[in-house]
């Protein structure tokens, strides 16, 4: 795969919860979110999914100039979120700041698969085509996984690992490990 060139993408809402009435450091924080993940196959590779429920990469009969294969979920996050900001909010008054310091979270994600989809686009002569299968692949429509972040303020850098294959019943288990950036908007 080109890991450079293959994404992920998420967004949604998220809620934060303060553990303890008197303590700003320990948050619960859960929402929900839509993931995309988008992965390029290469050496002229495309997925096939054949008759005995396992899904393939094998060669394209002409040269591609791009092939991807994209996922989205809806998943349910939950995270244990340990904020350094202080037990002080920034005018003096009671309660408490988030999001104003550094922030650390670990914690996991569940949910399932909407959709999949497969682009393909090649030249034949002077025609450029493209091709967009919709299917599922033998894609897994369940997902869940461990999840973890580290920032100050509102930007963290986030790690993701899929802890069930990408591909029900493969011979060889694909699990996604994403890397970003993610930003908290309060």
């Amino acid at each position: 795969f080109n890991y450079w060139q293959s994404l992920f993408f998420e967004w949604g809402l998220a809620y934060n919860t303060i553990i303890f009435k008197n303590d700003n450091l320990l948050h619960l924080k859960y929402g929900f979110s839509v993931m995309y993940n988008t992965i390029h196959p290469t050496d002229n590779r495309y997925f096939v999914a054949d008759g005995n429920n396992q899904t393939n990469l094998e060669i394209f009969p002409y040269e591609l100039e791009n092939s991807s294969f994209k996922n989205v979920y809806l998943v349910a996050p939950l995270h244990l979120e340990f904020d350094f900001s202080g037990n002080k909010s920034k005018d003096g008054n009671s309660g408490f700041s988030t999001h104003k310091g550094v922030r650390f979270g670990i914690g996991g994600y569940g949910g399932f698969r909407i959709k999949s989809k497969q682009k393909m686009y090649y030249n034949i002569d002077d025609d450029k085509i493209s091709i967009k299968n919709k299917g599922n692949f033998n894609a897994n429509d369940l997902i869940y996984g461990l999840s973890t972040y580290l920032g100050y303020k509102e930007t963290s850098l986030y790690l993701k690992y899929d802890l069930n294959s990408l591909f029900e019943n493969n011979v060889i288990d694909q699990n996604n490990i994403s890397l970003g950036v993610r930003f908290d908007f309060n």
